[in-house]
């Protein structure tokens, strides 16, 4: 199963949190896929979220596939086994993708 960067796909992210880790069957955000593995941004309908930093609504559209405004926690990006990846709902628009890619630079700049 193949999945592209920009990609809102629903994945399964277990069962056991610990903190503010987000888990079960929700909406994600692919960065990119390599070797059977998937970096992920999880979302979250929780707007309290918000208050974290390196974090950006999403409103839904045709386009992206989700329901209702969702977060994505950039600081939660996370590696995981491409096979808990369910389906592909949407995608993200260039302005979106725009926002996401500043904020993991941020976050990821040694």
């Amino acid at each position: 199963m193949k999945h592209a960067a920009g990609s809102v796909v629903m994945v399964d992210l277990g069962a056991t949190p610990f903190g503010h880790e987000q888990v079960g069957l929700r909406p994600g955000i692919i960065v990119s896929v390599q070797n059977g593995i998937a970096l992920l941004i999880p979302l979250t309908s929780n707007s309290a979220s918000l208050r974290f930093t390196s974090t950006l609504p999403i409103s839904p559209s045709k386009e992206n596939g989700l329901s209702t405004t969702s977060i994505a926690l950039i600081f939660q990006l996370r590696a995981i086994d491409a096979r808990r990846i369910i389906k592909t709902i949407g995608t993200l628009d260039t302005k979106t993708t725009r926002s996401i890619n500043k904020l993991l630079r941020a976050i990821t700049t040694i």
